[in-house]
């Protein structure tokens, strides 16, 4: 897939070396991004990203690598206790021929469906230990012969994208939009990488004041019980909580957004997820065990979708803007 860069402060082009690394110059200084078998980086190293990218790389080295298939990347967007994620395909529209950009992908692989669907891929995180697992776990994978050349990897930070203006048609993100340090500066980035007409759409958590005091009460407490608490921990800890509609509204305007897409459904089902993930430290085998309990409390959540106290507290949020 070719592609043209900029620095991710300055926004000045990047220029490509015989070694395949990207550079330009500053104050009659070299600056070079390097570039692993195609896997560049373009986290700069600045302190305040510095404590994030080596928690999320310890992070990540451990990460449970599943085997990738196009049926299995395909199930899990059709997985019936994960509802929302079928409200975000919805929301996502045609992907076929849209160039889409992967923010904070981690190690969440079901975003390869995006290929099968004939969208252009390019799957960052700010980790570039995470980038490169997922450009192996693909190369190795059934998908490489017929989509290596539908996507690229890369370490960047989101708050400094390193994309040119009107790149995408398409932002996604994943649980990832809660714990930056700053939303506005984050949007404007990402407003500015979109196409005309382009969209972005992340998947969170909305504000909620049942699930808040669940929270205090139930979900920390077990966490505190956990025998052993990483750096990535003390980083995600330093954020905020749920993203609420009225946070996001001003950001539709002449000089934003022409449209905000805020949908908000489900409560006692999205909070079994998150107790039994903090409970079973998000183990794969485990969390099978809680099926039942998902489809039970999905049916509570069905039967009082049109409540207002639902409205006002359900959880699974599909967010995001048009261009």
């Amino acid at each position: 897939m070719m592609q043209n860069f900029v620095h991710p402060n300055t926004k000045a082009p990047l220029q490509s070396d015989s070694e395949g690394n990207f550079f330009c110059l500053a104050d009659n200084k070299r600056i070079v991004h390097q570039c692993h078998d195609g896997c560049c980086d373009f986290v700069t190293a600045s302190s305040d990203v510095r404590q994030a990218r080596e928690a999320y790389d310890e992070a990540y080295a451990r990460a449970h690598t599943p085997f990738l298939t196009e049926a299995a990347v395909t199930e899990a967007w059709h997985d019936k206790t994960v509802p929302w994620r079928k409200t975000m395909l919805q929301s996502l529209g045609p992907l076929s021929g849209r160039r889409v950009l992967l923010l904070g992908n981690g190690a969440s692989f079901k975003e390869f469906y995006f290929l099968l669907l004939g969208a252009r891929v390019v799957f960052t995180d700010i980790s570039l230990v995470a980038a490169r697992e997922a450009q192996t776990q693909f190369r190795q994978s059934e998908l490489f012969q017929k989509y290596q050349d539908s996507i690229a990897f890369h370490a960047v930070d989101a708050m400094r994208l390193p994309f040119p203006d009107q790149s995408f048609d398409v932002i996604y993100g994943a649980k990832f939009a809660g714990f930056l340090p700053g939303i506005p500066d984050f949007l404007a980035e990402v407003r500015r990488c979109l196409k005309p007409g382009g969209i972005c759409r992340f998947g969170d958590d909305a504000a909620s004041p049942a699930w808040e005091a669940v929270r205090r009460t139930v979900v920390l407490p077990v966490k505190a019980l956990r025998k052993s608490r990483t750096s990535l921990d003390t980083v995600r800890s330093a954020s905020g909580f749920g993203i609420s509609q009225e946070t996001l509204t001003p950001f539709v305007g002449p000089s934003g957004f022409s449209r905000l897409v805020f949908i908000r459904e489900f409560f006692f089902l999205r909070v079994a997820q998150l107790f039994f993930g903090k409970l079973f430290n998000w183990d794969p085998k485990k969390l099978r065990c809680a099926r039942p309990v998902y489809f039970m409390l999905k049916w509570i959540d069905d039967c009082l979708a049109n409540t207002a106290w639902m409205r006002r507290n359900s959880l699974a949020l599909t967010w995001g803007f048009d261009r």
